[in-house]
């Protein structure tokens, strides 16, 4: 078959009633559905790296190797999360040897973050691990390709709406 003819196949398709829609929000929430088990998402105990903790330590353990001393507040913001969910993962952490948290020289109530070496050597081999899972997920996307998807994706990021938790009401 030509690629004229499979051009006018694929046109065709796009107009079937059977093709999903581009302007359905249930189009959308199945293609990111997908893509979130996909990617291993749902996995609450586990990294889709395969590193047997929750994502949202391993999000903050790396944050802190890619910046260390941030405060409490700065990583809750980095990571979308609510203040109160951040206090526990640090206290979780902390517990486990993997940061530790002094006084902010300049804000009494701000708190500091640090990875000690434990912590450290945790979130390297993290971040070696999804440095790995990302270097396999562009081997299938073509080179050609990869600039519009990393614009969608910024596109994407840029129209998705904050938690309802993040929301500030004026």
């Amino acid at each position: 078959m030509s690629a004229v003819s499979k051009d006018n196949i694929k046109k065709e398709n796009r107009m079937s009633p059977h093709f999903p829609r581009a302007d359905r929000p249930e189009t959308w929430r199945s293609a990111f559905q997908s893509l979130i088990r996909q990617f291993g998402l749902l996995e609450s105990a586990k990294t889709p790296c395969g590193k047997p903790m929750p994502i949202s330590e391993a999000h903050a353990l790396m944050e802190l190797l890619r910046q260390p001393d941030l405060t409490q507040n700065n990583l809750a913001d980095m990571l979308g999360l609510t203040k109160s969910t951040v206090s526990r993962l640090v206290e979780r952490l902390e517990r486990l040897g993997q940061l530790s948290r002094r006084d902010d020289n300049c804000d009494r109530r701000a708190r500091r973050l640090r990875l000690t070496a434990k912590g450290e050597r945790l979130a390297r081999e993290i971040n070696g691990r999804s440095l790995r899972r990302f270097a396999a997920l562009l081997d299938g996307i073509p080179r050609t390709r990869r600039i519009a998807v990393l614009e969608s994706l910024e596109l994407l990021h840029k129209a998705t709406p904050q938690p309802p938790y993040k929301k500030t009401h004026v």
